[in-house]
């Protein structure tokens, strides 16, 4: 450190400047703190708003030369450095160039202290960083660096500054690019830029970000900033629209909003840009073009959806620690008795419990863990389906194919694979799929289906009636089996359209050569009445819930 009597000669600050002046591209600086003089390189006083390289009273002179937005960050850092003797000094802000524009810099300096630890000097250097790491080339708005720095001044304000942050993305914006090229996907970026601006009025406060997104900061005494912010999006909406249609609609898109309301006082930037692309998210989930508010149950439930998946995944990964394949009974009506079952999936989560598998399945199938879970439950219930045939020779096994498995996984290969093994008759496993608009949309889906008829397992739809519902498609796709419903059968009894319904139903099918079974099945009198239509099978609470193996066999062997 240094000593008192040695300061003297490092104080001869014009020398030791020039001499690294000569050997550095950026500007060299020495503050001595106890007098409150300066001294900058002379090269300094050509780029920035400076009269000379070399004055006292350093936070009052720069004032002419710091950006205003960020003098009370450098003000408090500079509180810091005294109060706190803190060692490192390390700021991007703004000066004023010559031509009175602001640029950014890096201050970076160090403090050195004597012997008694008093501070002495700051010694460092300003190198510019130019426009190019602050602003997009494409469309010469302030990147979100810039709006991280403005947003940061908010918080180091002593007053409370409110407002609302609003993003705006272009909807598929990937396959605009996929499909007429990068260079059209950055004119549509530059127009989206263009028509923000139109609405605000100026290029402040707007921000390109990440990928399609653009970002809108809006400070003021609102009462309501949700409301503000998606008048805000109409507004840019309509332009774009407007815009699109004066070119004739070349190439249409449009763009989806999601906002946060914030308060610089409570919430940090990482929160605030969080929040709003959450809400941007969500915007583009629930069908894009619209715009969707910040709302702390929506995020809860979606951080709570992760979490589910990470469990998911770990119960997957630990053997499918927690999984169990429950079985319902399936009454054959021509023979009297039980001969079959559906296999359901259950889970009980060492965290959550038993968790309904309305919860649960579309968790697996939107991450694609209902893929390995999938090939498991085939394995299980087809094992389980050549113990019980020992006991009953015509058993059969209803397993639920997702569209997942039969879209994104070899599942043909999987399924023959599993059940060879096992060395059980392919007629005894029927696969059912859930009747959608998938069925008949999806080529895929038809070849699937169609091979895995070719290698002698029985199809059945699932949840007839709530879908498309055309019969004589069914039988064209090879199903074997329909399965009509709850939502028909419920109060058949009393309820003459239902009656009517299940009636043509089970006819039309039987004169297509298909068998029908009746699902959710509850009381004496729903029974009857399906019986008394000529359903060839029955599965619903009368005969039993789904339920574990061993309770299974306890009870129908």
């Amino acid at each position: 450190m240094w000593k008192n009597d040695d300061i003297s000669h490092f104080m001869k600050y014009e020398d030791i400047l020039s001499v690294l002046d000569e050997c550095n591209d950026s500007c060299i600086f020495i503050w001595n703190i106890t007098d409150d003089h300066y001294s900058i390189s002379r090269k300094a006083v050509d780029k920035f708003n400076l009269d000379n390289h070399s004055f006292n009273h350093v936070l009052k002179t720069l004032e002419n030369v710091v950006y205003p937005d960020d003098a009370p960050m450098l003000d408090e850092d500079v509180k810091r450095l005294i109060r706190d003797k803190a060692g490192l000094h390390n700021l991007e802000y703004r000066w004023y160039n010559k031509n009175h524009q602001p640029v950014w810099i890096r201050c970076k300096g160090q403090v050195v202290n004597d012997n008694e630890n008093n501070r002495l000097f700051l010694i460092g250097s300003i190198s510019e960083l130019g426009t190019r790491s602050k602003y997009d080339n494409n469309t010469s708005l302030s990147k979100e660096l810039v709006l991280e720095h403005e947003y940061k001044n908010f918080i180091n304000q002593k007053k409370t500054v409110k407002g609302y942050f609003l993003i705006i993305g272009v909807d598929k914006f990937k396959s605009i690019n996929e499909r007429y090229g990068t260079d059209i996907g950055d004119q549509v970026l530059a127009d989206v830029a263009q028509c923000i601006v139109n609405i605000i009025g100026t290029r402040k406060n707007v921000y390109r970000l990440r990928g399609d997104e653009f970002g809108i900061l809006v400070t003021g005494d609102g009462t309501d900033f949700d409301m503000e912010a998606k008048k805000l999006y109409k507004e840019v909406r309509c332009e774009i629209d407007e815009m699109i249609k004066s070119r004739n609609f070349n190439l249409f898109y449009t763009i989806s909003g999601g906002a946060y309301s914030f308060n610089a006082k409570n919430d940090s930037f990482a929160t605030m840009i969080k929040n709003a692309r959450f809400a941007l998210h969500r915007a583009k989930l629930i069908g894009r073009n619209i715009f969707v508010a910040y709302n702390n149950e929506d995020y809860n439930n979606y951080i709570k959806k992760i979490e589910l998946q990470d469990k998911l995944r770990d119960s997957i990964v630990n053997d499918f620690e927690g999984f169990e394949v429950y079985y319902q009974p399936v009454y054959k009506t021509n023979k009297n008795k039980v001969e079959g079952a559906e296999a359901l999936i259950r889970w009980n989560s060492k965290d959550y419990g038993f968790m309904s598998p309305a919860e649960f399945i579309p968790l697996l199938e939107e991450s694609y863990l209902i893929i390995p879970l999938g090939r498991w439950i085939i394995k299980q219930a087809t094992m389980q389906c050549k113990k019980w045939m020992a006991v009953s020779h015509d058993f059969s096994i209803n397993i639920n194919l997702s569209f997942v498995q039969i879209l994104k996984s070899d599942v043909v290969k999987d399924i023959v694979n599993c059940v060879n093994e096992t060395g059980i008759d392919h007629e005894h496993i029927v696969f059912e799929a859930t009747e959608s608009g998938k069925l008949d949309s999806n080529i895929m889906v038809k070849n699937v289906l169609a091979e895995l008829s070719g290698q002698g397992f029985d199809l059945a739809v699932d949840d007839f009636g709530t879908g498309y519902s055309n019969l004589r498609y069914i039988r064209d796709m090879l199903f074997k089996i329909i399965k009509v419903d709850r939502a028909f059968i419920q109060n058949i009894d009393s309820n003459k359209d239902n009656y009517t319904m299940v009636k043509f139903i089970i006819n039309m099918a039987h004169d297509l050569n298909l068998k029908v079974c009746v699902e959710g099945v509850e009381t004496e009198n729903e029974l009857s009445c399906v019986l008394e239509l000529g359903a060839d099978s029955v599965q619903g609470y009368y005969y039993g819930k789904p339920m574990p193996a061993g309770e299974f066999e306890k009870k129908y062997f």
